[in-house]
């Protein structure tokens, strides 16, 4: 468990640019904003609420992020 928690500190590395770039590219409207902010302010509901495609992009930039990739 410490080593998941570990991990989920490297998501404070992404800015809003690239959280919206590597999830949410091709969305219209307020969608992705209103996703930013619930990764900012419910970082477990928002991870509750993403599909298995978007938890391995997570997964892969965080790899990157610690240079495992």
């Amino acid at each position: 468990m410490q080593s998941f928690i570990s991990d989920l500190k490297y998501l404070s590395h992404l800015n809003r640019y690239e959280f919206e770039e590597l999830l949410f590219p091709n969305s219209v409207g307020d969608y992705a904003s209103n996703k930013w902010l619930n990764f900012k302010t419910d970082l477990f509901s928002f991870l509750c609420s993403c599909s298995d495609d978007k938890i391995e992009l997570l997964t892969q930039y965080i790899e990157e992020e610690k240079g495992g990739i």
